[in-house]
């Protein structure tokens, strides 16, 4: 036998769970994994199984694929990019960020890699090397917006809201639908103290939330044109859920399932929707069905743990949340529900770990902060907590109450009786526009405890 032969029959066929996959999808991996075996030294063959496998959203199994054809090729760009894009779809940035460089030093001239290395090095805290990536970027591509909506999240991230603010107008003004630059523009307003601008912003954010400026991504573009069939009716579910007509989402979503029941995405989705729906019995049902199919979901897990909170389930619900954490550890609503078990146990400490896990994942996520904030005001840390608090006032919402009112205690623990009347008195009018009545009771009672306190 040819000694050149040897390395590539010592790299065995990854495992492919064929009966997990959606029955729309088996016969042409099935295809794909034949044409794989009868060219183990293909790289094509190899990454084509991954392709398909990435399309239909089994990540795990397509990372498997997607190292094997870049073994075989270690000289070809699409390996090493795709193979970065299904790594940080799971989380692991340190491994995603590996991929990437290798592809962007391969294809330095593809946007696409380098806006996705710089995104998941400023997620892995390697700020320096974001913003020197973010900043080739802006030069070399003055007009794609995603270049400077990412150098403004460094800078945001570097406490310069200034320098943010400018970055982000400029990504608006290249692509006008830009909905993460109107949310990331108003949270840099908010922290100038800008406060009618944050507002303006936040508006427009709203009107915009599920846009996004086009990127031209080949590459990835040929891995999205291989899903077909019954989703179609998936995807007018997912836009139901979107709009709020729960019932009307769930029944697309079955609809999609009686195409092809292995449709792992629609028993994921169903777990939630029927959570919504307090049918706890169909949710349990597709939460099986989903972990048979697809035991890598994470949102399977944390969607699950979601439905077991609601049926006052905490233990149960917190084992939930940490094996969606387990999957993706970057996970923010999963590290702050199981911070709310945690702190329901009494075990505020390790609580305080997830709530601040959920913030490094997520600065834009007010519940985290509030429920931080709670922790740090219970451990006597007023000036952290009002620090946190703080962040959670803008954009305003049917929350704000609820945020004002705990800012305002906080002041008052810290000795700080004016503002705590001033900020008790901004709560208690939102609450009542908002027809937060029981709200707007308590906080009254505590504020005509206050007037009667002399001001210090």
């Amino acid at each position: 036998m040819p000694a050149v032969l040897l390395p590539v029959l010592l790299l065995a066929l990854p495992p492919l769970p064929l009966d997990a996959l959606p029955t729309a999808v088996r016969e042409r991996v099935a295809t794909a994994y034949q044409g794989a075996v009868a060219d183990p030294g293909s790289a094509r063959a190899s990454g084509s199984v991954a392709m398909l496998l990435q399309a239909y959203d089994q990540f795990e199994v397509a990372e498997a694929w997607y190292r094997r054809a870049q073994q075989l090729d270690p000289n070809a760009f699409d390996w090493a990019y795709l193979l970065g894009v299904v790594q940080a779809e799971r989380g692991r940035n340190d491994d995603a960020a590996r991929a990437l460089r290798d592809a962007a030093e391969k294809l330095p001239r593809y946007l696409p890699a380098r806006l996705k290395l710089a995104d998941v090095l400023l997620a892995r805290g390697e700020v320096d090397a974001s913003a020197a990536l973010y900043d080739e970027m802006v030069k070399e591509h003055p007009d794609a917006p995603q270049a400077h909506y990412g150098r403004g999240r460094v800078d945001a991230v570097r406490g310069r809201p200034a320098a943010a603010v400018d970055r982000f107008r400029r990504a608006i003004e290249l692509s006008t639908g830009f909905g993460a630059a109107y949310y990331a523009l108003g949270l840099a307003y908010r922290d100038l103290g800008r406060a009618d601008d944050a507002r303006a912003a936040l508006q427009l954010y709203e009107a915009h939330r599920m846009e996004a400026p086009t990127l031209d991504d080949p590459v990835l573009a040929r891995v999205r044109q291989l899903k077909t069939g019954p989703l179609a009716r998936l995807a007018e579910g997912v836009r139901l859920a979107k709009e709020g007509d729960v019932e009307g989402s769930i029944r697309e979503h079955e609809a999609a399932l009686e195409g092809d029941a292995s449709l792992a995405q629609a028993h994921a989705n169903l777990i939630s929707l029927y959570g919504r729906a307090h049918r706890w019995d169909k949710a349990e049902e597709h939460y099986r069905a989903t972990t048979a199919l697809a035991p890598g979901l994470a949102e399977a897990h944390y969607d699950y743990g979601v439905v077991l909170v609601e049926q006052r389930r905490p233990r149960e619900a917190a084992e939930a949340f940490a094996r969606a954490l387990s999957i993706n550890p970057n996970y923010p609503a999963a590290h702050n529900n199981l911070g709310n078990m945690l702190e329901a146990e009494g075990r505020s400490a390790e609580a305080e770990i997830h709530y601040r896990a959920a913030i490094a994942n997520d600065p834009t996520y007010r519940l985290a902060r509030f429920n931080l904030g709670r922790v740090l005001v219970s451990q006597q840390k007023h000036a952290e907590a009002i620090a946190e608090f703080e962040k959670t006032l803008v954009p305003e919402d049917g929350e704000t109450p609820r945020y004002l009112y705990a800012l305002a205690a906080a002041w008052v623990r810290a000795g700080d009786l004016d503002k705590g009347r001033r900020y008790g008195k901004e709560a208690q009018e939102k609450a009542v526009a908002l027809g937060q009545t029981e709200l707007a009771a308590t906080i009254a009672r505590d504020l005509r405890s206050l007037e009667a306190t002399p001001p210090r």
